[in-house]
């Protein structure tokens, strides 16, 4: 692998690694993520601009309640997606994660290595006790994943998120501190 080709890597895993995003250079990316038909299904609904995805990449780091990091192959500069842990909440030792993968590299397991690097930050280094998910239900790729790190099924929020003028139910997954240091242990 070339590290060199990696830039600002954060955390390294066996295929890719996370890194800070760069709003000059991940905005566009990541506007026509949440701009793509296909992803706002799961995700967004509302419209972005490059300008305006600039600005909002711009303002996580200035604040310590959202940290959200590009998801990029090992041994490239490029994103391939992103991935974050949002309302970070210390009093609770609580936070929500999330996480979007280019539809062009989804199916790979790229999700689900970039859950358990972005999981074991919030355990280890930010020492969360809990970190929840929720998937809309018919991403079933998602709540897949999800199951893969090691999350567990919590239950269903219903009707919860309308899209295209249709109540969509929710899946509550979360995964708990010493839950995820016993699945560390055994691999």
């Amino acid at each position: 692998m070339d590290q060199e080709a990696m830039q600002s890597p954060f955390v390294v895993g066996p295929r890719l690694y996370l890194r800070p995003l760069e709003p000059e250079q991940d905005s566009e990316r990541v506007a026509l993520w949440n701009n793509d038909e296909q992803m706002r299904s799961y995700f967004n609904v509302y419209p972005t601009s490059f300008t305006r995805m600039r600005e909002r990449l711009g303002q996580f780091y200035h604040t310590f309640t959202h940290i959200s990091l590009g998801v990029a192959l090992k041994g490239e500069r490029e994103i391939i997606g992103i991935a974050g842990l949002k309302d970070i909440n210390m009093l609770n030792q609580s936070a929500e994660f999330y996480i979007k993968i280019d539809p062009s590299h989804q199916g790979k397991g790229y999700g689900t290595e970039a859950t358990t690097l972005l999981i074991r930050y919030g355990f280890l280094e930010l020492n969360l006790n809990r970190i929840q998910t929720q998937d809309i239900e018919e991403n079933i790729g998602g709540w897949r994943a999800d199951e893969k790190a090691g999350f567990k099924y919590e239950g269903t929020l219903r009707e919860a998120i309308p899209r295209f003028g249709t109540y969509h139910n929710v899946r509550v997954y979360s995964i708990l501190r010493s839950e995820f240091l016993k699945q560390e242990q055994r691999q």
